[in-house]
């Protein structure tokens, strides 16, 4: 048995502390926050997607970055910055949009998806979980028959894959999601995956801690920056804590969002990654709200019920190296949720918490599981806008790799 340091509480270092506990270790869980997922996952969409991980560079994207660099574009800005990282990760995030890499990529995410699919009825029952956990469905709602057609594309791949998707017209969407009679705006056609999901992260992630805790297989260590290794013969088996004494163990695991340093030894490669901001807000439902999720392509907005919520989560900023809350942004997410889905939420409720966050993302999507050049260190990071959907996975994935070492 090994004592693994993991560094990151959010989804991702949750899961992967999960993982190394059911294959008979112990884990040190470090985060600069107080408690667990108070960073990137804290108020993410909340959508278990396992039928839509798709890379974030697509084809589409191409035709529409003059709108984009022009900042036409509501819902996804990309500017360019004069940094020589950013133009390498750029340059390969352009290269990611070609057609036969996309599919590649989206065939990949989409295989991790499904292995999280498979892992969550047992985390859940392991630990006895409760975080507004539903297996709801998601609709894509597609606005003209242009969308529609790439959307059948897709549809393919993921069924080859082994993924269950519906094309419905608007008739037989409105029959399983009665909330799309709010809807007001034309639907084309709308794409359906019944087995998709929804949950509360920081609650997963609450879970995970206390249940882990309980049975004396995890050590938190909340509120405690990392800011360097601890080695034992060129090996990493800690990290130097800012906040008390040092985390040690037989090994490290580097499983952070943005806000560790870009520098040392535990900053991923020279434009391996970039931040890619979003915004959230979490509103009282209605009578009216949807029980599915629901994505809107024409405002690029995502739509979940979680419990007596509706969570609403969209926008896709990219350059900025040290982001930072713009209000203007998070007033389009909301003015872009109320000319959707009005209706199904209470926009007048005043006690909004404004979110927004920058997710560490990979110019493919796909994040960098396995070693470093460091022996004794591991990283399991960069998911991007899919941290949720492919956290047990990746997990598991890195957990099968350490295993040999481990032992």
């Amino acid at each position: 048995m090994a004592h693994v340091v993991i560094v990151g509480a959010g989804v991702v270092g949750c899961a992967t502390a999960w993982a190394l506990v059911r294959a008979g270790h112990t884990v040190a869980l470090v985060d600069r926050h107080a408690g667990p997922c108070r960073g990137a996952s804290m108020r993410n969409g909340a959508q278990l997607s396992y039928a839509y991980a798709d890379a974030l560079a697509t084809p589409g994207l191409l035709a529409q970055l003059p709108r984009i660099l022009a900042g036409r574009d509501p819902a996804f800005r990309l500017r360019l910055q004069a940094d020589p990282e950013f133009l390498v990760w750029a340059l390969r995030f352009f290269a990611n949009m070609r057609p036969s890499a996309f599919r590649d990529n989206t065939a990949r995410l989409t295989r991790m998806a499904a292995r999280t699919q498979a892992l969550m009825p047992e985390i859940v029952a392991d630990l006895d979980l409760v975080f507004d956990h539903a297996a709801s469905g998601k609709m894509i709602l597609h606005a003209d028959e242009r969308s529609l057609a790439k959307a059948r594309e897709n549809v393919a791949l993921k069924s080859s894959l082994g993924m269950r998707l519906e094309v419905l017209d608007r008739a037989k969407a409105n029959a399983i999601e009665p909330a799309l009679a709010h809807y007001r705006d034309p639907i084309a056609g709308v794409v359906y995956s019944p087995a998709d999901a929804v949950g509360r992260p920081s609650a997963f992630c609450e879970g995970v801690v206390r249940e882990l805790t309980k049975r004396g297989k995890l050590e938190k260590r909340f509120g405690c920056e990392a800011t360097g290794l601890v080695r034992r013969a060129g090996r990493a088996v800690g990290a130097l804590l800012n906040g008390g004494a040092p985390a040690t163990g037989d090994a490290v695991v580097v499983a952070t969002g943005y806000g560790l340093s870009r520098r040392g030894p535990f900053a991923p490669p020279f434009s391996a990654v970039w931040p890619v901001q979003g915004y959230s807000a979490t509103f009282p439902a209605t009578a009216q709200a949807m029980a599915c999720s629901i994505t809107d392509i024409k405002r690029k907005l995502v739509f979940a019920r979680l419990g007596d919520k509706v969570r609403i989560a969209g926008i896709a900023d990219i350059g900025r190296r040290d982001f930072a809350f713009v209000p203007e942004r998070f007033d389009a997410l909301l003015a872009g949720a109320r000319a959707a889905f009005g209706a199904g939420f209470d926009h007048t409720f005043e006690d909004i918490e404004p979110w927004s966050e920058a997710r560490p993302c990979t110019p493919s999507s796909s994040p960098l599981i396995g070693p470093t050049a460091i022996p004794g260190l591991w990283r399991n990071l960069g998911h991007g806008t899919l941290g949720w959907t492919l956290c047990l996975s990746s997990a598991e994935m890195l957990v099968e790799e350490m295993q040999a070492q481990l032992r």
